[in-house]
């Protein structure tokens, strides 16, 4: 028989663990309610991450967008990395359908072979990718559609572009939220948009970053002289002016004074304009704005550069008669430790050079 104190230790024991065992089960349903779309990532690369520009795309929605996740079963099966990256993507878009306060609707389909969802997948331009010998086709895409019938699509989701699906994604539920795109009115002494002969052939390409811009705004080229900047031009892109009449500065200064706004890129030494048999039509020197600056209350500093020699390439250089290897504080060699990981355009820079940075 039991001794009394022994029985009693045992009631203690009993009745802590029963109250251990309440106590976890309440903690998990108070985690759940509390924290359902907080996450924790502790991934290298902070795949998990959602940055600040995407977050305010998502906030911004006025209209519902719905977005259908095309995922074969049966690629999954057979790729299981593809079955982790759709893990990843499907995990990914819940977020983003919860920041936006459930504006973003998220579908999950699965297209089975001679289905009617298979049907739609190809009706909205997704692209198959074969599974067997008998021809039979796996999807993994994205179709999302606005309230309006705009129409965004990421026809396969390829594993080589995945360190910028974030980017990706944002870009098309931005570009279906805002399907009247801005009107950026462009005036460079530059050929930056590319350049035309007299005949209107096409002497060059346009630059890398008119190519993204015209991604998100339409572009159309203001002159530096008339006085006439286009009445529907929302933003006003000034690249290294020169040459610029009295009625076009004018025109810009009533632009801006009126609430317009303006990007101005000014340069006291363009070295794109002296680039050894270069076709431009241009004078080199530095930009001429500075009357305008001036009245905007910016100056211009035309003697300095912004460098940093942390950062600075190793060229070769001249000096009194030898070839000599020394850092060149206007050229750099940026890493990611250079670039803002919060922001979806820059947060999977991993390197950059630059030139003429200052």
């Amino acid at each position: 028989m039991k001794h009394p104190k022994t029985m009693d230790r045992t009631k203690i024991t009993l009745a802590g663990l029963a109250l251990a065992a309440v106590l976890l089960l309440a903690v998990n349903i108070f985690s759940n309610a509390a924290f359902n779309s907080l996450r924790l990532d502790l991934t290298e690369d902070k795949l998990y991450s959602i940055s600040e520009g995407t977050r305010k795309v998502l906030s911004a929605l006025e209209e519902p967008i719905t977005a259908r996740l095309y995922f074969s079963k049966i690629l999954g099966e057979r790729s299981p990395l593809h079955a982790t990256y759709f893990t990843r993507l499907r995990e990914l878009l819940e977020q983003y359908r919860d920041i936006s306060g459930g504006m973003l609707r998220l579908e999950l389909v699965n297209p089975e072979p001679f289905s009617d969802a298979e049907d739609r997948a190809v009706a909205y331009g997704l692209k198959g990718a074969p599974i067997n010998s008998v021809g039979d086709l796996g999807y993994f895409g994205l179709a999302a559609t606005n309230s309006t019938d705009g129409l965004g699509i990421i026809s396969f989701f390829n594993r080589e572009r995945e360190q910028f699906i974030e980017y990706d994604l944002t870009k098309l539920i931005h570009t279906l939220a805002n399907p009247q795109k801005k009107v950026v009115g462009l005036l460079s002494s530059l050929p930056i948009d590319g350049a035309k002969d007299k005949e209107g052939r096409r002497r060059s390409a346009s630059w890398l970053v008119m190519d993204q811009i015209r991604e998100f705004f339409d572009i159309v080229t203001v002159k530096p002289k008339g006085g006439v900047i286009p009445p529907d031009v929302d933003i006003l892109m000034i690249v290294h002016p020169k040459n610029i009449d009295e009625k076009t500065l004018y025109a810009i200064d009533q632009f801006v004074l009126s609430g317009g706004r303006a990007l101005v890129f000014v340069d006291p030494n363009a070295e794109i304009e002296i680039l050894s048999g270069s076709q431009m039509v241009v004078s080199a020197g530095p930009s001429d704005f500075d009357k305008m600056l001036k009245g905007w209350g910016v100056t211009l500093v035309k003697d300095k550069v912004a460098g940093d020699l942390d950062a600075a390439r190793r060229v070769n250089a001249g000096r009194q008669g030898k070839i000599v290897v020394a850092d060149y504080v206007a050229w750099l060699n940026l890493d990611s430790s250079n670039f803002n990981k919060n922001e979806v355009t820059t947060a999977e820079i991993k390197a950059l050079n630059m030139a003429t940075a200052g």
